[in-house]
């Protein structure tokens, strides 16, 4: 004769279902009811879906998960079942009893593993967000270089070499007529933490400070004045805030600055 199970059994089994892990006459019973039972069915495709997650995971389950579960299901007096992850669930248990005992562990572990799949979730999310960072930092320096690029190919721009005290080149200034600029490191060297380097302009034989620069400038954006006509340009290193006058020979100057 046909095994048959209340909606509570067949609920209080799906745990152990998922896991193959119930005797036959009861898995035809369990699958009979699911066809009609949209809620049970629901609730088995949770329970699969973590066992997939847990399967899908890598690497052992802790000793310990498998203690917690033979402590529970095994009779006592049992040696623990240590089962790495991957082999075949235990055999089902014979009595009611220890199939209802079955389905709690398993339904407890499951929440468990669930718990551990979502904060394996979390690391990934952060690790996710730590890229769209670098991403959208990567993006942003695209988009500098992009114009960059535009101000070398612009007709009209106005381009200053700055040189070290030997004469070498050390930056280019890129400098457009609406007053957009770009310093173009060529042979800045990197500073200490506590230092930067600052941009002057020269109007008159007065500085006036464009900008800090950092302390391993690359391509670097700043404006300047369209109506005012700077003669010269310099670049100092300074204390890290930046100063309100130089407090140091230039690195780097254009022909003709102080």
């Amino acid at each position: 004769m046909e095994r048959t199970l209340s909606h509570d059994e067949v609920a209080e089994l799906l745990g152990a279902y998922a896991l193959d892990a119930v005797e036959s006459d009861e898995a035809a019973a369990i699958a009979a009811h699911l066809e009609t039972c949209p809620r049970c069915s629901a609730e088995l495709a949770e329970h699969r879906e973590v066992v997939g997650m847990i399967a899908n995971a890598g690497g052992d389950a802790p000793v310990e998960l498998w203690d917690r579960i033979a402590q529970q299901i095994q009779p006592p007096g049992a040696p623990p079942d240590r089962r790495p992850a991957g082999v075949a669930p235990p055999t089902p248990l014979a009595g009611a009893r220890r199939r209802r005992r079955t389905g709690r562990a398993v339904a407890a572990v499951a929440a468990g593993a669930a718990a551990a799949v979502i904060a394996l979730l979390g690391v990934q999310v952060g690790r996710l967000d730590n890229r769209v960072g670098q991403l959208a930092a990567a993006a942003q320096h695209t988009g500098l270089s992009q114009a960059v690029q535009a101000a070398f190919l612009a007709t009209d721009k106005r381009t200053v070499t700055l040189a070290d005290r030997s004469g070498t080149p050390a930056a280019d200034l890129l400098i457009l007529p609406d007053g957009s600029a770009f310093v173009v490191n060529v042979h800045l060297r990197a500073l200490p933490a506590d230092r930067t380097y600052q941009l002057w302009a020269f109007a008159g034989g007065r500085p006036v400070s464009l900008g800090l620069l950092g302390n391993h400038p690359v391509d670097v954006p700043f404006t300047v004045n369209p109506t005012v006509a700077a003669t010269t340009f310099a670049v100092t290193t300074e204390p890290a805030g930046g100063v309100v006058a130089p407090t140091s020979a230039p690195v780097a100057a254009s022909p003709g600055a102080v």
